[in-house]
């Protein structure tokens, strides 16, 4: 059967939209289970607290820019992390269409071969923080406008009128502004745009070196002159008041210039663009893979390979006839290898600025962004491979198997985000139903599950200071587990921080409430540092720090506290963890009679904890109760987890005799005693 011919401008809307749709398979499934993230949480606390004005000044010191589009998108999108993320979703879907249109640019007979680069950089799975909406969206916003800069300085050129060539010359400088000030270091980009047009230039006429110069000039002096202003702005006028940003902070790092100095830039170089190039497509592959766990998201996530690469195909067989350059044909190998030299200078140019700046490429969720500034390049440079180096069914090949890389590794991403939101907002509901009010003042220290640990405090203040209102100034503070801390605790230190330089953050570790999650499958557990019912899981660091945690500081009598259902969602089913905390609310007040009742409740719906440890307080109540019937039946099942067992009766005697509250003994008599 023999298809009709397709008109060229529908050959561009259903490239366009083969690129807008694998966009979206590749980032929208797992959409709706995600949340706020790291550096989301003072952001929307300062928004929710402060208002527009206090965003914009969080920003202040070194991005001030920044500050003026949080503002705006906060207005706009509001606390709910859905919103941010479609909003990122729709910065990556133009960013998207910004690629191709450059490729289209530069290459405008390579039809299909220009649309199979954008699919690259789109699943490009070197950056996978895509799920960190409210963080990232903006750094794909700069990159989306970069793209779309040099696609418009490439238009200026191809413009046969004068007010042609005016008009998208001031549109590319006003999108150059756009992307710079939102994200300085993307400031390699301006090579990009001088490399890409003499390229161009120089394909159009066949010129000597000194006039392909002359030739180029006009075309890229307002880009040189608006490079040159910046760099001179950042460097000699802008005094940036953080560290990281600050550009003679960062050159400190260095040292004075030096053959070890200059050895360490290459050395590093040299690295990243490596990993930037070539281990992106298996090293954040094989490290999400690994962590699953669950075979019908790993089902998902190939099928969903599977459709995009369904779809690339099919796009592939409609163009085929409109299109000279099939992609097993080899009419313009000159234009292939070409892609392998101007990626690979492209990599090259946007990866040094990170470098300077004192970053490195490290796959790992909270450091990957450090790639993103080389995506293009990357899909311009394995486009350049796979159409000069390959041949045939090879090529194919080869670009399936980096399509499935990049998706399955996207969609692993998100899943790990899910799980982590998951995590995160069942903590604070937990801690709510545990905790009706807290003591201002207080600092709470969190510590979750490994692979979703905190890494700032200010993911512990960020939500905690939204479930627990307060007004300007924070009413808890927060901290991340970390090596000193025991210390801090011991001395009953008090510290202030200074964030961002707006948020001051007050802390006083003689004032510390310790809440832990030994694993995914236990509840959250507030230490109580008079006793002792660490479980046998639980982190040694959580253990040396346990005895200074005061559940005193929790207000049980007062109105509780409801994490606001825009941000953390509804509440989770009342399952084990509801009655879990509500007993051991009951044993703070020493409520033995509403305790013994909630266990029984739990029982008698079929609800039992995952980590025994958690019968403890159940066990006590029917203690203080006389229930010895319900007293022996949480014993014996305490005792089916042996490491357990033996752990909570080896700290129960390690504390006989200790003054407390209630009776220790009665509790190791009922539960270690030998039958």
């Amino acid at each position: 059967m023999k298809f009709p011919k397709i008109s060229p401008r529908f050959e561009s809307w259903l490239s366009a939209a083969l690129v807008v749709g694998i966009t979206l398979l590749t980032y929208a499934p797992l959409i709706p289970s995600l949340g706020f993230y790291r550096d989301d949480w003072y952001l929307i606390w300062t928004a929710q607290a402060r208002g527009a004005e206090g965003i914009t000044n969080l920003f202040q010191g070194d991005r001030p820019f920044i500050g003026w589009l949080y503002a705006l998108d906060y207005n706009l999108l509001g606390n709910s992390p859905l919103h941010w993320h479609l909003y990122a979703l729709l910065f990556k879907v133009l960013s998207a269409l910004a690629v191709l249109w450059l490729l289209r640019s530069l290459w405008q007979d390579q039809k299909l071969e220009t649309t199979l680069i954008t699919l690259l950089f789109v699943v490009y799975p070197g950056f996978y923080q895509q799920p960190n909406a409210a963080t990232f969206k903006n750094l794909i916003l700069a990159y989306g406008a970069a793209m779309a800069s040099l696609a418009c300085a490439i238009q200026a050129i191809k413009a046969e009128t004068r007010s042609g060539k005016i008009v998208w010359t001031i549109t590319s400088l006003l999108l150059a502004l756009l992307y710079i000030f939102i994200y300085e270091a993307l400031i390699g980009i301006e090579a990009v745009r001088l490399v890409l047009v003499l390229y161009f230039v120089s394909r159009r006429e066949a010129l000597s070196g000194r006039e392909l110069i002359r030739k180029s000039f006009p075309s890229v002096a307002p880009y040189l002159i608006f490079a040159a202003m910046f760099v001179f702005w950042r460097v000699f006028l802008f005094e940036s008041t953080r560290r990281a940003t600050n550009i003679g902070i960062v050159l400190n790092n260095f040292g004075p210039l030096s053959i070890n100095s200059i050895l360490h830039i290459v050395v590093e170089t040299v690295t990243d663009l490596i990993e930037t190039t070539l281990l992106a497509w298996e090293v954040p592959y094989y490290q999400f893979s690994t962590s699953v766990g669950d075979t019908r998201i790993t089902a998902l996530a190939i099928g969903l390979g599977l459709t995009a690469i369904a779809l690339t195909w099919l796009c592939a067989f409609l163009m085929r006839d409109q299109v000279s350059n099939r992609l097993g044909a080899e009419e313009n190998p000159a234009v292939s290898r070409d892609w392998l030299w101007l990626g690979a200078i492209f990599i090259v140019v946007t990866t040094l600025p990170i470098i300077l700046a004192g970053r490195n490429v490290i796959f790992s969720v909270q450091w990957d962004r450090y790639t993103y500034q080389s995506a293009t390049g990357v899909a311009l440079f394995l486009g350049g491979i796979i159409f000069y180096g390959l041949k045939g069914r090879l090529r194919w090949a080869a670009l399936c198997l980096l399509l499935m890389s990049g998706i399955l590794t996207q969609f692993f991403s998100a899943n790990y985000y899910r799980r982590f939101w998951r995590v995160e907002s069942n903590a604070m509901w937990q801690l709510t139903w545990r905790a009706p009010q807290i003591e201002e003042g207080a600092t709470l220290v969190l510590v979750l599950p490994g692979e979703y640990a905190l890494a700032e405090e200010y993911e512990i203040w960020g939500p905690l200071n939204l479930v627990y209102p307060s007004d300007e100034e924070l009413k808890l503070a927060g901290q991340v587990m970390h090596d000193k801390l025991w210390l801090d605790a011991a001395l009953g230190a008090q510290e202030e921080r200074l964030v961002r330089g707006t948020v001051l953050v007050k802390r006083d570790y003689a004032k510390l409430l310790l809440v832990t999650q030994p694993s995914v499958y236990s509840c959250l557990h507030v230490i109580d540092g008079s006793r002792s019912e660490l479980t046998v899981t639980e982190r040694l660091d959580v253990q040396r720090i346990a005895s200074y945690s005061d559940v005193g500081l929790i207000r049980p009598s007062d109105a509780g506290a409801i994490p606001p259902g825009e941000i953390f969602g509804n509440e989770p089913s009342r399952d084990w963890c509801y009655y879990f905390q509500k007993i051991d609310l009951a044993r703070q007040q020493n409520d033995w009679a509403r305790a013994a009742e909630l266990a029984r409740e739990a029982i008698g719906l079929g609800y039992e904890p995952r980590d025994v440890t958690e019968w403890l307080p159940a066990l006590e109540a029917f203690i203080h109760t006389d229930d010895t019937k319900m007293v022996k039946r949480i014993s014996l099942l305490i005792r089916v987890d042996k490491q357990a067992y033996q752990s909570i009766c080896h700290q129960l005697k390690a504390l006989h005799g200790a003054p407390a509250e209630y009776d220790r003994e009665l509790l190791a008599e009922s539960l270690c005693k030998r039958d």
